[in-house]
């Protein structure tokens, strides 16, 4: 049975499906609030159950779900092929098995409905047991009884005599549930009745004594066993779920505006760019104006050399603006050769020379290429390196 304070047990008797708690009295399913799904085992009828032993050899094991029904099929009346058989170890190589009709089995998941989850356990073991004993529940046309470990059975009043009587070993006590103490114990053989320890009770009653830690055979194997539960666990998840449903949904809605932004943003930020190329370079192609413009700019950088334009600019401007009397035509910077051309007008040749040896002091090497004169000016080549 399921581990709980109070597990329930469903039975089926002439006023339909009722549940039994330990010590109380069967109540309706109608009056039942609980969820009979959850902690509940039904109790398969006594009368419609057969449990027996076997024993299996260990090469047999594996394949005992398939030749269980030949194996027990001489000791059935009804075809094997409208049988349910369940099973469970016992000890070493003996198994528990339980018997029941399918017709039966269905019939019972049918009352019990589909949100059933409970195990199907034989009645009679559900009765408390202890070794030399013999535990009898009287009810109204039955007597429900357990007199083993595996072994028990439901009998009419006039039967229970005759069944006590062919027990292999007369039991050392007798434990008597019922409702009339005299009625009760006439129903036992002459020479127990004095072993009998008759109690005030019921089927509710014998379930406070229950042994929970036994290893119950549950019959709910097979085509029987049940199913996962996925229908009470949407019902507890749905909420989450849904709740998780909104939460993808939204996260889902703000990437897609963000990505729109960002996308409308990368434009603005291209067209920028462009423009700002354009500035910087008004003609030819646009294509990636980043490395475009990389590639220009780095025409400036450091040449092979180590000089920079702008530095040798710097120290030319300077040499040449000590004379007022010089005139800067033209001038040409090669940074693969690492060397300014200046075309120069000068008064006179000692302008020219006087120039060169300020080259010279700024530690420049400064070489006159050519010169000529044309009426009072002189025009002169200047090549300036490091």
């Amino acid at each position: 049975m399921t581990a709980s304070e109070n597990p329930g047990v469903l039975r089926l008797d002439e006023q339909g499906v009722r549940l039994w708690r330990a010590g109380q009295e069967a109540v309706s399913l109608d009056d039942c609030a609980d969820d009979i799904g959850k902690n509940c085992a039904f109790a398969v009828p006594a009368d419609r159950a057969r449990l027996t032993q076997i024993s299996v050899r260990s090469d047999e094991h594996r394949h005992l779900k398939q030749s269980l029904p030949f194996m027990l099929e001489d000791e059935v009346i009804d075809p094997i092929e409208s049988m349910h058989f369940a099973f469970t170890p016992i000890d070493g190589d003996r198994y528990l098995v339980a018997l029941a009709s399918l017709a039966d089995m269905s019939s019972w998941l049918k009352s019990l409905g589909d949100g059933f989850e409970g195990q199907f356990l034989p009645e009679a073991l559900l009765l408390p047991w202890q070794p030399g004993e013999v535990c009898l529940v009287v009810e109204a046309r039955s007597v429900l009884l357990r007199w083993d470990q595996h072994q028990g059975a439901r009998v009419e009043h006039d039967l229970l005599a005759p069944l006590l009587n062919t027990l292999s070993t007369p039991p050392d006590t007798l434990i008597v549930y019922g409702r009339e103490q005299t009625g009760d114990l006439t129903l036992l053989p002459e020479d127990l009745r004095s072993r009998a320890q008759w109690r005030q009770g019921h089927f509710g009653t014998a379930l406070m004594l229950v042994d929970r830690t036994q290893n119950f055979i549950d019959m709910r194997q097979g085509a029987f066993a049940a199913s996962l539960p996925l229908g009470r666990w949407w019902q507890s998840w749905k909420p989450l779920a849904i709740a998780l449903l909104i939460g993808v949904v939204l996260q889902v809605a703000s990437d897609l505006a963000q990505y729109w932004r960002l996308k409308e943003g990368n434009i603005a930020l291209r067209a920028g760019i462009e423009e700002s190329y354009r500035q910087a370079n008004p003609k030819g192609s646009l294509v990636d104006a980043e490395k475009q413009l990389d590639r220009q700019i780095a025409e400036y950088a450091v040449g092979a050399r180590g000089l920079m334009f702008t530095q040798i600019l710097d120290r030319v401007g300077r040499a040449i603006a000590v004379s007022s009397e010089l005139t800067l035509s033209s001038i040409n910077y090669s940074d693969r050769a690492g060397e300014v051309r200046l075309d120069l007008l000068a008064p006179s040749y000692d302008e020219i020379e006087a120039l060169r040896e300020r080259f010279n002091t700024a530690g420049l090497d400064a070489t006159l290429e050519t010169s000529s004169q044309r009426d009072t000016q002189v025009r002169a080549r200047l090549r300036v390196t490091l």
